[in-house]
């Protein structure tokens, strides 16, 4: 077993809470900025003035857009499966947060008085846990298709889901020489190879 993994599972429940917390905020605000950067790029690319108005260089336009799709009138088609409906995006959004948990951010640090990794959690297997999580997400896709009640959508949904699925096998075969090099499939433990050989040149 690697000895990075002994640092994890010893954090009071409270820093398990605050680690959650800011890996969430972090996730959103990322997406907030990568939502405004694709805009600005993007309209340059079409020479247009892209998002402006909202902020200073237009940096609210994605919290505007947030907030307006909040408010968005919901429709559900009538002969759609109404519980599997509401369900089908949220099993494609969790997934997506979950894979964070094992993703390394920094290395320990003293957190409130605590010392903790700037790591959620770590396993031996976390890469393998990661792309597992991941491919959860296509249910909530081929479900979002077929709960709508429309064979077009099914057949949207199910299109979507092969594409997903031979993602993750080329990114699977990707991975391979990672797991090769470092010796192990924890994250932390793969982070630490790669300070090695830094070091090492």
């Amino acid at each position: 077993m690697n000895d990075s993994l002994e640092l994890f599972g010893k954090d009071p429940w409270w820093i398990v809470g605050v680690k959650t917390l800011l890996i969430f905020l972090i996730l959103v605000l990322l997406t907030l900025f990568n939502i405004w950067w694709e805009r600005r790029v993007v309209a340059r690319m079409q020479h247009r003035i892209g998002p402006n108005v909202h902020g200073p260089f237009g940096l609210l336009q994605s919290l505007a857009d947030g907030v307006k799709l909040a408010f968005k009138e919901d429709l559900i088609p009538k002969a759609a499966d109404k519980v599997v409906f509401v369900l089908a995006p949220v099993i494609v959004v969790v997934p997506a947060f979950v894979t964070f948990s094992v993703i390394p951010f920094g290395p320990e640090v003293s957190l409130f008085g605590e010392r903790t990794p700037l790591q959620l959690t770590d396993m031996p297997v976390a890469v393998l846990f990661v792309m597992a999580i991941a491919s959860i997400g296509i249910y909530g896709i081929v479900l979002g298709g077929w709960s709508s009640g429309s064979t077009y959508s099914l057949l949207g949904g199910l299109r979507s889901s092969a594409q997903m699925i031979s993602y993750e096998v080329a990114m699977g075969l990707a991975l391979v020489s990672v797991f090769m090099y470092a010796g192990s499939m924890s994250t932390s433990a793969i982070v630490d190879a790669q300070d090695d050989l830094w070091f090492g040149l």
